[in-house]
């Protein structure tokens, strides 16, 4: 076998173990078994045309990105007056986004950055990930939530992925007793806790631009109003803000939040993420919808796969295949092919679930999913309609304003 993609450290994102080319033997399996890595990606040779979904480039600058995180969780937990290096924050998030333009298939959310090691990391630097591939998505959106600047700077999403990176940067100042009430009952009423937001937003606001450090203070404002920080209200009442009021930075930030805190929700140093299926199957649920911006939502289901290409799944007739392509229409039912050991020369046999409804994913990831498949109604989260209704409202506004 292989290597066909970069291999990060587990628990130090930021370091390249492998290179692709490099051919796996039993001693370089059995070390990286050792250090906790579950899953690498190798060429085979049958499945070349998956090669488009995934990108070295796009690894390598993910890699880089969790560097730059680390440096700046590092900064702030050593100093009461840490310096940011905003520039680099900036420079980082700037190749990934150049990286995401140069492959834009390989724009998913498909692996996380490093499994193991520190939680705050791990879950900083997938934050941001995921926070940025949403951004790209929503280009028209952010035009017309930041109508006040010029298109191509309302697009861009530079700042949106330097607050992703530092958004939970308070956390680190919190005392070691809050932080692990934290970690075990995730009880976000919780006043101490809620102290972060302030925390970080001190740190940061006066270092990055606004934009960012927006992100910082309300990425655990609700789109329903029920967040945090309060606010008092004309009747002197306190609530979060609520909808439009809140920055849309934020509001990506908090669905990227809540989807990386569902996937590791409980998870034991070691123990793998929850299955991206179970994790989607449960942000889409009442109790967790309403808290999100409905058209991030729908970014959240365009670029986070259900089942990305690439993923070995075993089917409920007990074929052992591999994902090829997907639809965020049909997310737990895409196209998978059968997978064929080395040195056969049987033809592998393609399964397309949404014609085949007598055949589900039964194991994903590591985890029996049979549960956690859903069906959406047709166009549920399509951006295009999303795009067409707010130019509609655009349009009838302004015809409202010119008949007034």
């Amino acid at each position: 076998m292989v290597i066909a993609l970069p291999v990060l450290h587990p628990r130090r994102p930021e370091v390249i173990l492998l290179r692709p080319g490099v051919a796996l033997d039993a001693h370089t399996i059995g070390k990286m078994r050792e250090i906790g890595l579950r899953e690498v990606w190798v060429r085979y040779p049958r499945l070349g045309h998956l090669s488009e979904y995934v990108s070295p480039a796009v690894v390598t600058a993910c890699s880089e990105l969790a560097g730059q995180v680390g440096r700046a969780l590092d900064s702030v937990m050593g100093s009461a007056h840490a310096k940011l290096d905003y520039a680099a924050y900036r420079r980082a998030v700037g190749g990934l986004i150049e990286k995401f333009c140069e492959h834009p298939k390989a724009a998913l959310y498909v692996n996380e950055i490093g499994e193991n090691g520190s939680a705050a990391l791990r879950h900083a630097s997938n934050v941001c990930l995921l926070s940025v591939l949403m951004g790209l998505k929503l280009d028209f959106y952010l035009v017309h939530e930041r109508a006040r600047l010029p298109a191509a700077s309302a697009r861009d999403v530079s700042n949106l992925g330097v607050g992703a990176m530092l958004h939970d940067v308070g956390m680190v100042r919190l005392s070691a007793e809050v932080r692990q009430r934290w970690d075990e009952t995730q009880d976000d009423s919780d006043p101490a806790f809620r102290e972060h937001v302030q925390i970080g937003y001190n740190l940061v606001h006066d270092q990055v631009e606004p934009s960012a450090s927006a992100v910082v203070l309300h990425h655990h404002q609700n789109y329903d109003g029920t967040g945090f920080p309060e606010k008092s209200d004309e009747n002197k009442r306190e609530a979060g803000l609520k909808g439009s009021e809140i920055h849309v930075f934020a509001r990506i930030v908090a669905a990227a939040d809540l989807f990386c805190r569902i996937r590791n929700n409980g998870r034991e140093e070691g123990d793998p993420a929850l299955p991206t299926v179970r994790a989607l199957n449960i942000i889409r649920q009442p109790e967790y919808a309403r808290r999100i911006d409905p058209m991030v939502m729908r970014a959240l289901f365009n670029v986070v796969p259900a089942y990305a290409p690439g993923t070995i799944v075993m089917l409920s007739s007990g074929h052992q295949c591999v994902v090829t392509r997907w639809s965020h229409e049909s997310p737990c039912r895409p196209v998978v092919e059968t997978l064929v050991p080395h040195g056969k020369t049987v033809d592998p046999v393609e399964f397309d679930l949404r014609q085949r409804r007598d055949l589900t994913i039964a194991r994903a990831e590591g985890f029996a999913v049979g549960e956690d498949n859903f069906d959406l109604a047709p166009g549920v989260y399509d951006l295009n309609s999303g795009a067409d209704a707010l130019i509609n409202r655009a349009a009838a506004m302004a015809e409202r304003r010119r008949a007034g």
